[in-house]
């Protein structure tokens, strides 16, 4: 059933209280030997290196005879697009904008991708974190 309206008016505050996730009532985490125990954190906190693992995992034939541990030796700082984590972050950055852009209406994707960088940042990886966990089922 559909939540029903509140008997009287939310406070301004309450609305505009952002809750992620990861689960809806009912259902668990998914868990993967190949991932930390708590993925939804990690791909809030640090999506590159989830991201990759993901993608490993999903083709197991990318890095050939290397290791899955050369994601933490990838050179370069986020911030830096000069650097292969730099451009990594970059493009990350552009694909869940872009995703966003697509899904969102045009007021929903303002407020939570272009009025306040550390909300544009969490929602990005809030969309990886919902990827993950789809595909995981």
């Amino acid at each position: 059933p559909l939540p029903q309206e509140p008997p009287h008016p939310l406070p301004d505050a309450v609305k505009r209280t952002i809750v992620l996730c990861p689960t809806s009532e009912g259902e668990s985490l998914p868990t993967n030997p190949d991932f930390p125990a708590d993925l939804f954190t990690s791909c809030l906190t640090t999506p590159i290196p989830v991201a990759l693992r993901w993608f490993i995992s999903l083709n197991k034939l990318s890095l050939g005879s290397a290791s899955a541990s050369i994601i933490d030796s990838i050179p370069g700082k986020l911030t830096d697009r000069k650097t292969p984590l730099g451009e990594l972050n970059w493009i990350f950055t552009a694909v869940t904008d872009t995703i966003a852009w697509n899904t969102l209406g045009r007021a929903a994707f303002q407020r939570l991708f272009r009025q306040d960088l550390l909300v544009a940042s969490l929602f990005r990886n809030f969309l990886l974190a919902d990827r993950i966990f789809r595909s995981a089922g």
